[in-house]
């Protein structure tokens, strides 16, 4: 019993590991019995073990054994293997049969089926060159089949030339390239797997060989920086005449980011750039071609005038920068733009221009130019303006010639000393082209100015034609205007502007008179104002004159007392009007008799009667006025005459 049980426990230790055989050649050995379906194929192959021992046990398998290892790695009950690898394998068997250990071996053959390494260059057109690797694949195989994907085919036998070329005639499509290893006589592999190879018709290589930027130097250097591949001899070239001859500069066959000069060159003068390179099919390809900038520069009237070549091609252009002392002053989008006026200047300082000429793909850089700001003499300002904003206030606004931004000038504002002449100097505005002129009574007078432009040299200009404020005033029954012009621009026309307190508003069309009546006869506003404004002929100014307010009814104002005591305060008794044309005022005393007449507004009652004071106490006033509207208007009130 004991003796039983310890040989079922080693048969199932013996199920657990790898078994050792002892011996020499196991397959000749024989006793056992199997087969493999199938025996051969391509690779990855996948056999099934079918096992003919109908009383075996303990049935192992080596799925890759040598024929000569007494003490091979075995699989328990293995039912299959998978041979990833083209060679021949031999499968053996190890079983025992009534206590005796059988030995059984059959071999196996697998094929290769990967597809083959093949890599190709185009050589420019429709032409590529195809090179396929000698390797183990390739060997394996009988013969290689190329179907180029335009309806030819083509085949390689075994130990041909691995060195392939063909032309396509349509280069306007991409063709796919179907390449695969064939088995003359193999039945149970007769093919590889097949490679499937895009042809793009770009030169891969050559392409890439592009100029990024070239630059003038001033000593005539011309820098240019290109991006070059490994091992492709790559020529540096330059034209003076416009890109009909070339001159080779230099030759390279760095790879990355390279730099090259050209030196002796004329930095007046355009260049075009080009690089020139072989593929690896012994064909040459351009560079897009690059040209050089030309600046110049030159100063005048405070300004710097700035002028440059013409960007050659126009393919992929982007815009010019205009750079002054390192910084964008503007750029250009229109690739016919080829010169700029900058006003932005001082005069006698010094600045530095550079043009840059930019496409999708290439900047070109031109030699800096120095230009120093100059001018013979400073011009007269020609642009001014001025208004009334309000009784006390006057704006005047200059043009400094040139029109632009200065960074140091002076304008001197002069007035005339009685309006319109004897001028002298009120103020000077330093970079700033407005005066609000505070001192003014612009109801009352018409003021003129002249200017005066200093530039940053200390030159000064003429002093400016006078420009003059409007004066608008209550003539009864007419309203008139002063006609100096307000602005250096001739007066195109007036315009009346007539504004009622009841919301209306309206503007009458003057032409170049100076005189308007108002007629407010069908009116219903009680206030109005009136405002005369004149428009230039170019149309670029507006000026406008000071305000006169109107009402429809005089209005009458006298004080309720008055003191006549020679003190200075109250000694006249005097009654105010507005809007009238004749005025008529009577005083009476307490028994209606009266002590005063005057037919003149700005005559009032001493407290005299017949050269005697007359007594205090209580007077009544009678004043008789006829309007603009030549409507009678009659008030009464009363006074305390006072000591």
């Amino acid at each position: 019993m004991r003796t039983s049980l310890l040989f079922v426990l080693l048969l199932a230790m013996s199920a657990m590991v790898p078994r050792h055989v002892i011996g020499q050649g196991l397959c000749a050995k024989g006793g056992g019995n199997f087969e493999l379906q199938p025996a051969e194929g391509c690779a990855p192959l996948t056999v099934k073990i079918i096992n003919k021992l109908n009383n075996g046990s303990s049935l192992s398998y080596a799925q890759s054994y040598d024929k000569s290892t007494e003490n091979p790695t075995l699989t328990r009950n293995a039912t299959q293997f998978t041979y990833y690898y083209v060679g021949n394998y031999t499968v053996l068997q190890s079983a025992n049969v009534g206590g005796n250990e059988v030995y059984h071996c059959e071999d196996v053959r697998v094929f290769e089926s990967r597809p083959v390494n093949v890599s190709y260059t185009a050589c420019g057109g429709g032409k590529i060159k195809m090179l396929f690797n000698d390797d183990a694949i390739i060997q394996a195989y009988d013969k290689i089949e190329i179907n180029w994907g335009d309806g030819k085919s083509q085949t390689l036998e075994k130990g041909g030339v691995l060195e392939l070329e063909h032309d396509y005639a349509n280069v306007t499509s991409a063709p796919v390239v179907k390449i695969k290893g064939l088995y003359n006589s193999n039945k149970s592999c007769t093919a590889g797997s097949e490679l499937s190879l895009g042809i793009s018709f770009q030169q891969p290589l050559l392409k890439n060989i592009q100029i990024k930027n070239v630059e003038m130097k001033g000593s005539g250097s011309l820098e240019i920086a290109y991006d070059g591949l490994t091992s492709i001899a790559t020529d540096i070239m330059s034209s003076s005449d416009g890109g009909t001859n070339y001159a080779v500069g230099g030759t390279r066959t760095s790879g990355g980011a390279q730099f090259y000069r050209i030196a002796g060159l004329n930095s007046a003068q355009v260049y075009k750039v080009k690089l020139a390179s072989k593929d690896l099919c012994g064909g040459k390809q351009d560079s897009e071609v690059a040209s050089s900038m030309v600046l110049k520069g030159s100063s005048a009237d405070e300004k710097n005038s700035i002028s440059w070549n013409e960007y050659p091609d126009p393919t992929d252009f982007q815009e010019y920068r205009l750079m002054k002392d390192g910084v964008l002053l503007k750029s250009f989008a229109d690739i016919k733009t080829t010169s700029f006026e900058d006003d932005a200047v001082q005069c006698g300082d010094n600045y530095e221009y550079v043009i840059i000429a930019a496409t999708r793909t290439i900047t070109s850089t031109s030699a800096p130019v120095n230009v120093p700001t100059s001018l013979s003499s400073p011009k007269p300002i020609t642009e001014g303006h001025l208004t009334v904003n309000a009784v006390d206030l006057i704006r005047l606004s200059a043009g400094v010639p040139g029109a632009g931004s200065k960074t140091n000038y002076a304008v001197v504002i002069e007035r005339g000393v009685d309006e319109k002449s004897n001028y002298k100097k009120v103020n000077t505005l330093y970079n700033e082209t407005v005066f609000e002129d505070f001192n003014v009574k612009a109801d009352n007078h018409s003021y003129c100015y002249r200017l005066i432009y200093e530039n940053a040299c200390g030159q000064k200009s003429p002093p400016s034609e006078p420009i003059c404020s409007i004066l608008l005033k209550n003539e009864a029954p007419l309203l008139t205007w002063t006609t100096e012009k307000p602005f250096t621009d001739e007066i195109k026309s007036y315009t009346m502007i007539q504004k009622g307190s009841a919301g209306s508003d309206a503007g009458k069309a003057m032409k170049l008179s100076n005189k308007y009546h108002p007629d407010l006869g069908k009116q219903s506003d009680k206030d109005y104002t009136f405002q005369v404004r004149a428009d230039s002929e170019n149309g670029n100014f507006q000026s406008f004159s000071n305000i006169i307010k109107y009402k429809r009814d005089a209005d009458v104002f006298a004080p309720d007392a008055f003191s006549p005591n020679d003190d200075g305060y109250n000694d006249v008794f005097e009654v105010k009007a507005a809007m009238y044309k004749t005025f008529k005022m009577s005083v009476m005393n307490r028994w209606g008799e009266v002590v005063f007449h005057s037919g003149d507004i700005l005559k009032g009652w001493d407290g005299k009667v017949k050269g005697k004071e007359a007594p205090v106490g209580a007077y009544t006033w009678h004043v008789e006025i006829v309007d603009n509207l030549d409507q009678t208007v009659k008030k009464n009130g009363s006074f305390v005459l006072l000591k």
